[in-house]
């Protein structure tokens, strides 16, 4: 009977373990996050604004994602990529080996845009040329949208299509492990359809929730307390981690006069009160200002006047417009000419950064993340800021010509363009009082993100508005199903400067500091050289007093030696 029983047993233990052994291997499949590159095609051979924010998107799916022009994949190159990403910019003939590279590949190829006709998989498939679009997915497009007509063949499934009077066109087609998305540029609300699509088009799991955070924006030396402390209790009362973009120096536009925020006591006190609440510190530049634009309005680490680089260092220097190609007689002056503007803006933002840390720090708020002053800044400046930072909050700007052509992925991810920086995407905007319903437009972006899985409900709110509107927007983002609020102390984060390490990792924060008192006079010279000059003066008198005061009491001391010496000599 025993014997039976313990035969029993084992039969049912392996019978529940040959079961679970499906279970095993879907869950490790569903779980291995693919290998892209993606591969673009352009007429210079340099990803532009549409493919870089492709490419961002990916990064959002996946940690391992590689970024190429065609004529630098190979067989060797695509070996050990589980997915691969054509990007067709302009029509022209693509590269023998890269056909060559698709042809030997097994693995999913999605193909955007011009060009795909060349590739071997496509071979079935019928294109037409360019048509334009009046609606896509069902909803009416402010202006017409060009597209890539294509036919695919039997069997292939339409998952994404647009119309144009009674016409239907496929815009997002999948069949097997080939997909065509008929466009390249994903930089309006497509956007959501493309990230919401990624998933089937891949054969991932979508994940189920959505992470969600509140930045308190543009908090500077002039912000009142009472409105800081009372927005940012609120949150923490709630139980929700919370961000705070400090900007350490308020800059006024019409005399350029700077005021420090350690001489704002009350709110440096409210600061440190709420990080002890859980409130995380974002360096939001130094000025959040160039030149002697207002703080909080003006760029810092863009000239938005000239829509250009920054090009000079000192704020008294006028502006210089940067020059074009044409204005230069060969290539290799035109890019000595670039570099030189480069270690221009190298050297600005490696100031500014410094300082935006050391005075933050040195007032106990410490940084654990940082934020581009409206978000623009060129791929120089994105590489500057990942020698001190891990990880930045809000978009992207995409191109080194303008600081409009922006954008945010819907999910946190690491794009090339940001040098292994951690992207915390701004995804539903900011409170606008101004508006006839300020929380309209929020309430219509955080309904499209959802729709998108694992994307983040990313938002700010500016505390000078008190809890006028705050309620309503926690509420509104808590209204969104499987809802994890984001808390950057339970991941890694690394700020670092010359003189300073800040290290937050699983809920403990670490600080070293090595600011010397030499460093400290430096900076205050640099910030304000009249009031250096004035305190040099005072030290200089200070000590010819002094030395005066030490004179004449030695004087008094040899008379009254001399005059003892004398009577002693009378006497």
């Amino acid at each position: 009977m025993n014997y039976k029983r313990l035969f029993l047993g084992i039969s049912i233990i392996i019978v529940m373990c040959i079961q679970s052994i499906p279970t095993f291997a879907s869950v490790s499949k569903e779980q291995k996050k693919p290998a892209i590159l993606v591969a673009y095609q352009s007429t210079d051979g340099i990803a532009n604004s549409d493919i870089l924010f492709l490419e961002t998107i990916f990064a959002g799916i996946s940690d391992q994602v590689q970024l190429s022009s065609v004529q630098q994949v190979t067989i060797e190159t695509i070996k050990n990529i589980d997915v691969v990403v054509f990007v067709g910019e302009d029509r022209s003939n693509l590269p023998t080996q890269f056909l060559n590279a698709i042809k030997q590949f097994k693995g999913h190829l999605i193909a955007f845009g011009k060009n795909t006709e060349q590739l071997p998989r496509f071979e079935k498939w019928q294109f037409f040329g360019s048509k334009s679009l009046r609606t896509l997915d069902g909803e009416p497009l402010s202006k017409l949208m060009n597209i890539e007509y294509v036919k695919p063949p039997k069997g292939s499934e339409v998952l994404v299509e647009g119309t144009n009077l009674n016409a239907k066109y496929p815009v997002i087609v999948k069949d097997g492990n080939t997909s065509f998305i008929a466009k390249t540029n994903f930089l309006s609300n497509d956007n959501y359809i493309l990230s919401r699509e990624l998933f089937n088009l891949l054969d991932l799991q979508e994940p189920i929730k959505h992470l969600a955070y509140i930045r308190l924006e543009d908090i500077s030396p002039i912000s009142d307390p009472k409105l800081v402390k009372e927005t940012g209790e609120y949150l923490a009362q709630k139980g929700i981690p919370f961000y705070m973009a400090l900007i350490p120096v308020y800059v006024n536009s019409e005399s350029g006069e700077q005021v420090q925020l350690k001489d704002n006591k009350e709110l440096v006190k409210v600061l440190q009160h709420l990080q002890s609440l859980g409130g995380m510190v974002i360096a939001h530049g130094y000025t959040h200002s160039y030149r002697y634009t207002e703080t909080g309005e003006g760029f810092e680490f863009w000239d938005s006047i000239n829509n250009q680089k920054i090009s000079s260092i000192s704020a008294s220097d006028d502006p210089i417009k940067m020059k074009k190609r044409a204005d230069f007689s060969t290539k290799e002056a035109y890019q000595h000419y670039l570099g030189s503007i480069d270690e221009i803006e190298k050297k600005y933002i490696e100031d500014k950064i410094k300082l935006s840390i050391g005075k933050l720090t040195e007032l106990k708020l410490y940084p654990i993340s940082f934020e581009a002053p409206h978000y623009a800044m060129s791929s120089t400046g994105y590489d500057i800021i990942a020698q001190h930072f891990t990880s930045i909050f809000g978009q992207v700007q995409l191109s080194d010509d303008t600081w409009k052509r922006m954008g945010a992925p819907l999910m946190i991810s690491k794009p090339s363009l940001l040098s292994d920086m951690t992207l915390y995407p701004e995804t539903i905007g900011f409170i606008d009082p101004s508006r006839p319903e300020p929380l309209k437009e929020m309430e219509e972006k955080i309904k499209k993100v959802q729709q998108v899985p694992g994307s983040v409900i990313g938002g700010f709110y500016h505390p000078y508005l008190g809890m006028e509107y705050l309620p309503e927007m926690v509420s509104l983002i808590e209204e969104v199903p499987n809802l994890e609020w984001l808390d950057l102390r339970k991941s890694k984060q690394i700020v670092q400067s010359e003189n300073i390490m800040i290290q937050q990792e699983d809920g403990e924060l670490k600080v070293v500091s090595h600011i010397k008192w030499t460093d400290k006079v430096k900076q205050r010279m640099g910030e304000n050289p009249f009031e250096m000059v004035l305190w040099i003066l005072a030290i200089i008198v200070a000590l010819f007093v002094i030395a005066f005061f030490i004179y004449v009491v030695s004087l008094r001391t040899k008379l009254r030696k001399r005059l003892f010496e004398e009577r002693n000599i009378n006497g």
